[in-house]
């Protein structure tokens, strides 16, 4: 039911490809030995989303929470809901409340029509509480593109949200954003991980941290 599913060791990766305007990627990663799985930006496609989930829950896999790099519209519109069906905490960042507080009014700026906000929503001010099958997660805080962006590693591969793209960045326009944070954060999160990581956008291919970092030195010197 996935575009690609993609398998690191003890984790399982799958995504979904949001439908326009926003082509968003919105990942399913399951740690398989205890068959929890964390959701991780469902910007829109709700009932595609959940078709999914439901086909994994038969094969013995369980969601256990909702996990957000950044609170834009397209990264959120499908939480609520699934939260209907799958009544699980959804986590953000502290410093990004006020994104996700705005994101109706920037939807309807946007697209002509709102959303509604996630409920049961936890923020953190230490990332560093986030699991998966009772593992910590490596979460680094990359503000940029939005104040409480956060980028969730894992053996093998890591999800930069809007924070870094295949051969691009987010954009820092849009309230919240800062161009400076932004070039500090990739460069910090590139340092800290492996090259050999797959790196799992928000929106458009995947590439390896080695790739990256090989264009974000070309990009800033």
């Amino acid at each position: 039911m996935s575009e690609s599913a993609l398998v690191f060791g003890d984790y399982t990766v799958d995504v979904l490809v949001t439908r326009p305007p926003w082509y968003e990627n919105c990942y399913i990663v399951t740690h398989q030995p205890s068959r929890a799985m964390a959701l991780i930006d469902p910007g829109d496609d709700g009932e595609r989303i959940l078709r999914f989930l439901e086909s994994a829950e038969a094969d013995g896999r369980k969601l256990q929470a909702i996990w957000l790099t950044h609170g834009h519209p397209d990264h959120i519109g499908a939480v609520r809901e699934i939260q209907e069906t799958y009544p699980v905490p959804c986590y953000a960042h502290a410093e990004e409340k006020p994104v996700i507080e705005n994101a109706g009014r920037l939807a309807a700026a946007l697209t002509g029509s709102g959303l509604k906000v996630p409920k049961s929503l936890v923020y953190l001010d230490d990332p560093s509480q986030l699991t998966l099958g009772g593992l910590p997660v490596q979460a680094h805080l990359t503000p940029g593109h939005t104040p409480g962006g956060l980028c969730f590693a894992f053996p093998g591969f890591v999800f930069t949200g809007d924070t870094l793209f295949n051969h691009g960045v987010g954009r820092t326009d849009l309230p919240g954003g800062d161009g400076n944070h932004l070039v500090a954060s990739i460069t910090a999160l590139l340092s800290a991980l492996s090259e050999e990581m797959v790196v799992f956008s928000g929106h458009g291919p995947s590439w390896t941290v080695g790739e990256a970092r090989g264009w974000w030195r070309m990009m800033v010197g």
